[in-house]
C-alpha cells in the first residue's frame, strides 16, 4: 500500500469514527481544500474549523467502493450520508475525492 493510499484510508476511518484530531492529522499543515475548482479552506486551522461542528454532532459516515491510486494521487469514489441534527432527515450523495500531498479536492 502506498503512502497516499494509507493516508486516504486513515482519514476515511477517522471520518467514520468522527475523530477530528485523527482526521486532521492526515493532512499537511498548509492543506488546500477545493470544492470543485473553488477554495473551501486553506490551512489546517480553517480545515479543522470547517469540520468541527459536524464532527461534534456525529451522525454521518462514508464508504469508498472504488479507489484509484497513481503515484502521489488518490481518487476515491465516496458514498456519504448525514442525518440533519434538527430534523433527523437523511441526506446521501456520491462524489469523487481527489487527495494529493497537501491538497484535497471534492468533485460532486
Amino acid at each position: 500500500m502506498t503512502r497516499i493510499e494509507e493516508l486516504a484510508q486513515t482519514q476515511l476511518d477517522a471520518y467514520n469514527r468522527a475523530d477530528l484530531d485523527a482526521f486532521c492529522a492526515c493532512y499537511h499543515p498548509n492543506v488546500l481544500m477545493l470544492e470543485g475548482e473553488e477554495p473551501g479552506a486553506e490551512g489546517i486551522e480553517a480545515f479543522r474549523e470547517r469540520y468541527a461542528a459536524m464532527f461534534e454532532r456525529g451522525s454521518f459516515g462514508a464508504k469508498v467502493p472504488a479507489r484509484l491510486v497513481h503515484g502521489d494521487h488518490c481518487v476515491d469514489e465516496e458514498l456519504w450520508w448525514r442525518l440533519d441534527p434538527g430534523t433527523e432527515e437523511l441526506s446521501q450523495g456520491r462524489l469523487l475525492v481527489r487527495d494529493l500531498i497537501g491538497v484535497v479536492q471534492f468533485l460532486g
